[in-house]
Parts: C-alpha cells; structure tokens; sequence
C-alpha cells in the first residue's frame, strides 16, 4: 500500500507505475476462466407494455400472453394481432418476459434453500430426514426434495438481506445508446463499449456483497461499491477492476490508494464469483472468494468518510454479464477461512463446524450435525448457513422460471393450466406448478434447431409489438405444420384471408382483421441524397409567384417527385397517383370537372374523380430533382383574395416551369387551364405532371368511413417492385396471388412474388403521409393587422411591427432595368422607399401607383423610390410599367436574393429605409388607402421619428 499526503494519485499514474504492476504480478493469481453460453440476441422494441413479450430463437418476437397448453413441448401464445393462437414449439422459443405488476411474488418463509442447476426456493423446512427434505414454499406449496440436489440452506430473514437478485433491468439506471444494456434471463448484459448501469440500494455503511460476473470473450470491467448521485463518487469508491489482464480490488482517495490483485484472466469467456465485506466509513474492503477464502484486505481512509448506497457496473471494453448480485449486512466480523469442498454450517456468531447435515429436528427447531466430534445440535437461532455437500452436475433443463423476488425453478415444461406453468424438476418428487401471474421470465435451454420449410415467399411481419419472418399460407386451404414435417389441411371457411406461418412456429394463424403493420419481402434501398445545389429563390407571400397569362420560366426549376425504382411505364403511358398512394399506370383519355377518364391493365375502373386523386405523371419519365424549400413554400401559400376560390391544381411544364389554377378538362392535344377566372389553353405535350392541391380533410373514404364498412377483409397496400402501389381490401389468397376488391378501382390482384411491401391497415395512410406529392398542401398566407380605416393592409398601421425596423438595412446591389447600377451603400443621408412586387402580383399593381405618387410628393426632401421586381425579364416588367402608364426607377432581383434577405415571403412589401441607414417602416400587403399610411410614415421618418413604439 502506498500513503502520501501529497496530490491523489491518478488512474495513469496507477496503470502505469512499475512497483504496482511488480506487486501485481508477485501475488498468486488463481485462474477463473469458465465457458459461458451464447451470445445474446438483441432485446425487443422499448416501451412499457401489460403484455408479455416471447422471443425465439431468431430475432423474432411477438407481445401477447401465455395460454393453456396440455403439452409440455409447445407453448400456445395468443396475440392481440392475430385471430387465432399460435403454437411455438419450446426448443424454438428463447423466452418469455412478463411485466411487472403489483403480485411480484415476496419471498417468504424463514430459509432461502440453493438447489443444484441455480434454483432458489424461499419457504419453511419442515422435515429433513434421510434421503428427502420437505420444504413448504407460500408460493409454490410443499415440495418433497431430494437432498442430493439441495446445495445450501441460508437463513435470510434474519433482517440481513437487502437484496437478491439481479431480477432484470428494473429499478436500474443505465446510460448509453438505446439498448446498452439489456436482460437475458433475468441476468444484466451489456457489450458496448462505455455501458454503464447503476442503482441505489440503500445499503449501509457495512455492507456484505456477492457478485458473480461472466464473459463471452473478454473481461473489461469497473464495479464500484458504495456509489452515489454525484457520478464523481465513484471514483473514490471501492473497486473490482481489470488491469493488465488481472482482476484487481483497489481504492484512491485524495490521501492514499491500495491495489491488490484477486485473480489472472485467461483469453476468452470466463466467470467470477467473489465477496466484497465493505466498511466505508472506515475506509476498509475484505475480498473473499465464493467459499470464503480471503483474497484482499484494503485499506484506504478518507479526509471525509462518507457512506453511499450505491452500485456501479461499466462495460469498459469488452462485454460483461450479472448474474448474481446480493447485498447484506455486515457485522464487521472477518469470516474464517473455511474449506470449501466439505459439509459445514455457518454459525451466526461466525464460527464454523465441519460435518454432515444428519436431519433437521422440527419439534425442537434444530439441526443435527455428524462430524469428527460426533453428534451435535444447534438451534435456528444459532445457525446462519448450513452447506451440504455437492452432489454430480445436473443435467441440461429444458427450462427455468424467474421471479422478481429470486425464486428460480426449472426443468421440463409438462403442460400450461390454469394460470400456472406446470414444471417437473430433477429432484423434487412433486410437479412444480408455478404461478404465471407473478412470473418475471422464462428462459429456455439453448438448442440448436432448423426452421420449419415455408410454403411460401419468406417475409417479415412487423406490427406492433410483432416481429415475426414467416409466409403467407393459402387461404383457401389453410395447412397446418406439424412441427415434423408432417401436414394437416384445413379448409377456411371465414375470417381473414391473410394467414401466417411463423418460420418458427408449428401452425399458422389469421391476422386480426384491424391489424396495422406491414410484411416487408425486399428492403427498399435508401436513395443517397443528391449533393446540395444551387437554385433560385423565390419567395412566398400574399400573392402567387406563378405568370398571370402561362407558365413562368423560373431560375433552375426543380420538382419535389418520387425516386422510382424498378421497370418503368412506357413512354405512352401516364402514372395515376391517388390520395392512398395508389401508384396506376394508366392511358388518360380525357379530364372533365369531375374527374379523370382512363384505361389500365390494374385493375378495371375507367374513372376517378378528383377528390381521390394526389398527382398525373403526364410524362413519368422526366428526370427527378429536388426543389428548393423557398420555392416550394411560394407555391404552396394561399393568397387572401384566393381563399373564396382556391386553386385545385399545380402544373409543371416540361422546362420546370409551374401553372397554379383550376384544371378544366384535358384532352389528347391540350389542357383547359382557368386562372383567376381567365381560361387558357396549355399543350398537353408540354406538361410533365399535375399536382391536385387538396383542402386538409385528410385521404377520402377512409378505414372507418363507409367503404371499410362494405368490407370484411383487412385493407392492404401492395408495394410492388416496379414503383407502383394498389390499395384493396383483401378477401383471397391463393398460390401467390392476393386478390380484394376496391370501390374506387374495382377488382385487384397482385402477385406476392412481385411486391416489396405489404402494408396493413392504417399504416397505409402513415405511409402515404411520407410520399412526394403527397407534401403538396396549401397553406393560406398570414392574415393581416387592420389599417387605421378599418381595411386590410399587412403589417399595421404604422409599419413598425416587422423585426427588421431599427436595424441596418441589408446591403445589395442589383441591376436596373435602364442598364445601370443601384448600390444601397451609395444613398447615405437619403430616404430610400424600397417597393418589391411582380407584374402577376395584383395587389401589387393596385399599389404600385400609389407608392410612385407619395415618392413624388417627398422627393425634394431627399426621398428616393427603387421599385424591385422579383424574379421577371425586362421585357414583362416594361410591358407592366407601360400598362400602369408608370415610369420609375426599377431594380431587377433576378434570383430573388435582395428579397430573401429582407424578409419578403409575401409581396407587395414596402421598407422605408432612414437617413441614418436603418429599417425605419416596413408594410406587407395592399389596401385602398395605403398612400395615406406611406405619406404618414415618411413624415415621421423625415422628422426624426423611427423609434419602435411598444
């Protein structure tokens, strides 16, 4: 041991110092290396849940609960997903996790008795004579118990256990990523590298730990006993660490530190199975190996002695399980050596007699001890622990039940009833019935087994709380595996028509017919995102940015479209997308205000109607691109003197230009397009595709609308691996082919071979919510504040209400329409009226006049008009001056950058800039009598007045 009162001695300092590793290596160093099971497979989905979880072998799980079986090599579990239960055979199920409820099962009785194989019984020892001990277990009745298989007989309700277990993750804290740490038969496994887990048992300032801690394939560890809230504390806390491939007990504190090696670790899995006796308050850890053998005495004092109840595992490097954790009290009394390969007890004043258990006397309360001295009894009060010694290893058991409380009964299953799992265990004469209401888990024996041949196409069932890999059976002659290889058929008559056979289950079952989920056959690739790019920005507002008379050509036009994978449409074919997120290819012949005219070999409509449809790829073959968020949000925002009459359809033509308006009709040579009650005619051959822009109601018809009435199967969506989606409820299934009827499309019918997905019930509409077009949705522009008249006009009375007044006006310089240059910069100590608008806006043209004419009046005074058209060539903008009869000065804002960066998704808007270089007025919107609030504000402006009122 090494004592200072100068700086703590650091971790680095520790590892690194060659006298401790000396020390190290001069201590005998017993191997602990034993094999462990497996690795362990992944835990199921987070979330708390009243039903129980039952993994198998696979990855595959499935929430639901236990139900009776007469036979002890099936489990029969019912699901609220499917109709009908289903049969696991045992050897193919992993486990099943029950949740924790208010009947935990409290151990109870005088004695915790240790039976080979890792059972715990807690109950009263009634008799105990020759070959045969009878317990009597409150929770599990009286056993008759070979005394062959009984190991130890511990008297724990003395008030000197705090605690038994670990009984799964409850009541711990864990860090790390989601599923760090995760149970696997009630033991605490983690492997990733820095999983911590901690919890709080209370202990006090004496405690006694026993702890045993496995590996798969290498041990890199940090317990710490005696942890607080504070994550600091633990590093003054006594340790079980692994250094240089040594398990090491140590402690540092800010005035000394110890270090003693307990045992070398050899490669790969191995065990550890130790006692830590620990006195915080005065700084003292004894080890003991699991018989009792001393291993390190530590002894490290603190400036400031302090006790916490805590403990502290971390998974530094390697992986490690708990799986025995118990914590008592400690007297301060150092146990005796004891020779752990004989019959002894453990007396309660810690002395310890050699000899073999001869019987139990229960008139008197006593045990009969024969050893070398002869015949002795002791008293229970007398008596702490009494070891028996240790028969043959047990055999392999087919399975253990778990309680939360410790108990641990296993063997073969032979049959569920009546709420109670039906157990014969090696060794006690009686069948164990253990009651499922309080069970915490079942574990299964580790085998290896094949899965059974599937008559079908292998998918993946995901619902909620249901990971199944599996295939659908025909409906029409539903067959039931035998587990053997054998099969029996059975004709169905009713239900759903959607039946699975579990890859490791012995019969099929019918899906509820509610279920909301999906089978996924092909994982769809993730398309990689498109490197970023630079695009026009056009901004939203209070007017549309879309060509009064046509199609306007924008800065690089880009879509919002779907990356279609698979076999394509052909060139003459168009692709249908309904509100669902039906994908049909189809030949429309004709488009009238109720809706579209079409043919396609999917299914036998000939009509949709408008309100069922999302989008018409007019040419499906144009490549995809991305459009840029500003532009979108223009598009997509609803003018205020639109909303009485809003328009139905977005159309792009072949050179990524868009058309907002009304679509009247469509034909084979050219569309019929009103906007703002003026119609025009489109070529049909320039048009890519037209997005229908829905009011928010949600898809038509909808799972508890009256079509789903009609309807006795599950509504299914089928992805199909050309791109393209069909919607049906389905009613058959036979061979490959799902079939169902559509009321919007008729008869449908898919082939299982040829589809991605299988989406169920109300995952259709969660799926069709993430489709390209299905993001396409107006939204009405903000309303305006009310104008000192009483009209409309956005952004106040005053103007002042934008977050821009009183700040510096942003810089830019831009072309004007007359050839030359507007540099802000260069009208310093000027009033400058900065008005933005397009030739298409009208409310822009209605105030364009006014704005020119207040300027006018203020000009002599040093203010300055810029008019800033947005986005337009020369030619429109002249043409537009020349209908107002207007002539002012205007700036061209080719890319919309001017406007991006003051704040104008909504046109018109007019910023009064000051003298001082600062937003003194900022107006959004138009109303009749918007001269008289310019006027206002630019005597206000010009007398100095460009505060902020609150």
């Amino acid at each position: 041991m090494i004592r200072r009162d100068s700086q703590p001695l650091s971790w680095a300092g520790i590892v690194g110092n060659a006298r401790w590793r000396v020390v190290a290596w001069l201590l005998g160093c017993a191997s602990i290396a034993a094999p462990l099971g497996a690795a362990h497979a992944d835990e199921a989905a987070d979330g708390a849940s009243t039903s129980a979880v039952l993994r198998l072998k696979d990855r595959d799980f499935g929430m639901g609960r236990l139900i009776d079986s007469p036979a002890g090599d099936v489990l029969v579990w019912q699901s609220a997903a499917f109709a009908s239960p289903l049969r696991f055979p045992i050897n193919k199920v992993r486990s099943v996790h029950f949740p924790v409820t208010d009947r935990t099962l409290q151990p109870q009785g005088e004695y915790c008795f240790e039976l080979a194989g890792g059972d715990t019984l807690f109950g009263t020892l009634v008799e105990l004579n020759g070959p045969e001990a009878v317990i009597d277990s409150p929770a599990l009745g009286k056993l008759h118990i070979d005394r062959s298989v009984l190991r130890r007989i511990h008297r724990w309700n003395t008030g000197d256990l705090i605690y038994s277990g670990p009984n799964g993750l409850e009541g711990w804290k864990t860090s790390g990523s989601a599923g760090a740490w995760r149970e696997d038969g009630g033991h605490l496994v983690a492997d990733e590298i820095g999983a911590v887990i901690r919890r709080d048992f209370k202990v006090p300032a004496m405690a006694r730990f026993e702890v045993e801690l496995a590996w798969n394939k290498k041990a890199d560890f940090d317990l710490a006993f005696g942890v607080g809230e504070d994550p600091k504390s633990v590093l003054r806390a006594f340790r079980f660490d692994v250094w240089d491939n040594k398990i090491v007990a140590w402690r540092e504190t800010e005035r000394e530190a110890d270090v003693t090696a307990l045992a070398k670790i050899e490669p790969g899995p191995g065990h550890m199975h130790l006692q830590a006796l620990v006195d915080q308050e005065n700084g003292r850890m004894l080890v003991l190996s699991a018989a009792g053998e001393k291993l390190a005495d530590l002894k490290v004092s603190t400036a400031k002695p302090q006790a916490f109840g805590g403990l502290q595992l971390t998974n530094k490097s390697g992986d490690v399980r708990l799986e025995r954790l118990r914590i008592g009290n400690w007297n301060g009394e150092i146990p005796q050596p004891v020779a752990a390969d004989k019959a002894r007890i453990h007396a309660a004043d810690g002395a310890i007699i050699y000899g073999q258990l001869e019987s139990y006397d229960s008139a008197n309360h006593q045990f009969v001890i024969r050893g070398d001295a002869g015949e002795q009894r002791f008293g229970e009060d007398q008596v702490q622990d009494v070891f028996l010694s240790e028969s043959n290893p047990v055999g392999d058991r087919a399975l253990a039940a778990l309680y939360t409380a410790g108990t641990r009964i296993s063997g073969d299953l032979m049959r569920v009833e009546q709420s109670k799992i039906w157990i014969k265990s090696p060794g006690i004469r009686e069948p164990v019935a253990a009651p499922v209401e309080a069970l915490h888990a079942l574990v299964m024996a580790s085998r290896t087994t094949e899965p059974i041949a599937l008559s079908g196409r292998e998918g993946r069932l995901e619902l909620t709380g249901v990971l199944l890999y599996g295939c659908l059976v025909d409906s029409t002659q539903r067959k039931r595996a035998s587990g053997q290889g054998g099969e029996e058929a059975v004709v169905e008559g009713s239900g759903n028509c959607l039946i699975w056979q579990p890859r490791e289950g012995g019969e099929s079952s019918p899906l509820a017919p509610d279920v909301t989920g999906r089978i996924v056959y092909r994982d769809r690739p993730v398309a990689p995102k498109a490197p970023p790019r630079k695009s026009a920005r056009v901004v939203a507002g209070a007017a549309p940015l879309v060509a009064r008379g046509g199609l306007r050509s924008a800065a690089p036009a880009s879509d919002d479209e779907p990356n279609r994978s698979g076999p394509q449409p052909s060139k003459t074919e168009s692709v249908l997308h309904l509100r669902y997120g039906d994908t049909i290819p189809c030949t429309v012949t004709s488009t009238d205000e109720k809706g579209i005219t079409l043919q396609t070999s999917v299914t036998d409509t000939t009509f949709v109607s408008h309100d069922q449809i999302q989008a018409l790829e007019l040419m499906p073959e144009a490549a995809s691109t991305t459009i840029a968020k500003q532009k979108k949000e223009r598009l997509l925002t609803l003018p205020r003197m639109q909303r009485d009459n809003p328009p139905t359809q977005l159309i792009r033509s072949i050179d990524g230009d868009y058309l907002r308006g009304r679509l009247v009709s469509m034909d084979a040579t050219q569309l019929q397009v009103e906007i703002r009650l003026d119609t025009k005619a489109i070529p049909r051959d320039s048009v890519v595709r037209i997005i229908w822009l829905h009011p928010e109601t949600g898809a038509p018809g909808g799972p508890a609308g009256e079509a789903a009435a009609r309807h006795a199967g599950t509504r299914v969506q089928a992805l199909q691996n050309d791109g393209n989606r069909l919607t049906f409820y389905a009613d058959r299934f036979e061979g490959s082919i799902l079939s169902g009827t559509s009321d919007l499309l008729g008869n449908c019918r898919v082939d299982v071979a040829r589809i991605d997905e299988l989406l169920l019930g109300a995952a259709i509409e969660q799926s069709a919510a993430t489709l390209a077009f299905h993001q396409w949705k107006l939204t009405p522009a903000a309303d305006p504040l009310a104008s000192p008249d009483g009209e409309e006009g956005e952004g106040g009375a005053e103007g002042l209400e934008s977050a821009l007044v009183g700040k510096p006006a942003p810089e830019f310089q831009l072309d004007m329409l007359d050839g030359t240059r507007f540099n802000l910069a260069d009208r310093k100590n000027t009033v400058v009226v900065l008005d933005f608008w397009a030739s298409w806006c009208g409310p822009c043209l209605q105030v364009m006049p006014q704005v020119d004419k207040v300027a006018e009046e203020f000009a002599a005074e040093g203010v300055q008009l810029v008019a800033i058209n947005l986005e337009e060539t020369p030619d429109r903008v002249t043409a537009a001056l020349e209908r107002l009869h207007l002539d002012m000065p205007v700036a061209l804002d080719r890319n919309g950058r001017v406007a991006e960066k003051y704040g104008a998704t909504s046109i018109p808007q007019t910023v009064v800039i000051g003298r001082d270089g600062k937003v003194a007025r900022l107006f959004v919107g138009a109303s009749a009598r918007f001269d008289e609030q310019l006027r206002t504000a630019l005597r206000a402006v010009l007398a100095g007045d460009t505060e902020k009122k609150e």
